[in-house]
């Protein structure tokens, strides 16, 4: 009783320990949301449009064509589309992006001097066999498909910059305010961020600790939708984030501008792109049901999340217990086999 007391109590102040880190975690990111006040020109007239679009068409555009600079992120929008990525989910999905989604056409049609590239399969594999052939042994070793389309990301944007997004995201309007910055993520719900939408400068350092760790995070956690969550989806991407404002010294931004120049932006710096842009609340982005990709064990997982109590009540204490009998079995058989080399000595 007194063991099961102990390791109860050693998970309690684990998980203690870990929403603290989580809690701060957070309250970084939200001190680096990207506000109307750190658009390029915050124009009276153009904030006022956003405001009162809500889920509706803007009545006023972005009133200045945004200088860019190699601390700025290109005009281009990427898009990954590897055939038969979904052929296990029929439908659509098959045979995007030809039916499956018009997301490419959208965002040429509101950004126009933007350059919209589609990138294949083939395409990606050549872009890492010319510049990061080191990476093939972990390309080839994937076990799951989505694994090679979230690292295509991080190779994409460290080397080319830009803003990638996923076939299910379109943009709903010019996307030139949120270009004048070196890098952002969407803040995801209930924490970190996500990868289904993102930008960077070309040759951003974070994308770079980004592709270089892909190697050491692959393994295999038996769920396909754990093992793609921590090895390459959000999860990987938030711990990096982390990593890198914490080693960086990244420090929250409380107090900002009215206006960002050039100056004023570290090239090496990231923000974070609130809820309220990332949704369909101010009408940049347009999203369709995503998550093609997933598998039965989601729904298991997403239930425990939702429910964090049967971590602590449910699912600790039973890992307690059986971690206790496992130990009580190991101790039982060590004895056993100490008395039977006594009794054959």
């Amino acid at each position: 009783m007194r063991v099961v007391l102990l390791l109860l109590f050693f998970l309690i102040s684990c998980m203690i320990w870990i929403a603290s880190i989580t809690i701060g975690f957070e309250q970084h990111l939200n001190s680096l949301s990207i506000t109307l006040d750190t658009f390029t020109v915050s124009e009276p007239a153009y904030t006022a449009a956003i405001l009162a679009a809500g889920p509706g068409p803007f009545e006023a555009d972005f009133p200045l064509k945004i200088p860019h600079s190699d601390t700025s992120i290109p005009p281009l929008i990427h898009y990954i589309w590897f055939r038969d990525l979904y052929a296990s989910h029929p439908g659509d999905e098959v045979s995007i992006p030809h039916s499956g989604s018009n997301a490419p056409d959208l965002c040429i049609q509101h950004n126009p001097t933007f350059f919209v590239k589609i990138w294949k399969e083939t395409e990606v594999l050549d872009l890492i066999d010319a510049h990061y052939a080191w990476f093939l042994p972990t390309w080839r070793a994937y076990r799951h498909p989505i694994q090679r389309v979230d690292a295509a990301k991080y190779f994409i944007l460290y080397h080319h910059g830009g803003v990638y997004l996923d076939l299910d995201i379109s943009c709903r309007k010019s996307l030139a305010p949120l270009v004048d910055f070196p890098m952002w993520f969407p803040k995801a719900s209930p924490l970190g961020v996500n990868n289904d939408a993102m930008a960077s400068r070309k040759g951003h350092p974070l994308m770079w600790e980004m592709i270089i760790n892909l190697e050491v995070r692959n393994k295999d956690l038996l769920s396909p939708w754990i093992t793609v969550f921590w090895t390459t989806g959000p999860k990987f991407l938030s711990d990096m984030l982390r990593d890198y404002l914490s080693e960086r010294g990244v420090s929250p931004r409380h107090a900002r501008p009215d206006k960002i120049i050039a100056a004023d932006v570290d090239p090496d710096g990231l923000y974070i792109l609130p809820r309220q842009f990332y949704s369909e609340e101010y009408t940049f982005f347009g999203h369709r049901k995503g998550g093609t990709w997933h598998g039965k064990d989601v729904t298991t997982v997403l239930w425990v999340i939702e429910r964090p109590w049967v971590v602590l009540f449910v699912i600790g204490p039973a890992a307690a217990g059986v971690y206790t009998w496992a130990r009580r079995r190991q101790a039982k058989g060590a004895a056993e086999k100490m008395r039977k080399m006594d009794m054959e000595a």
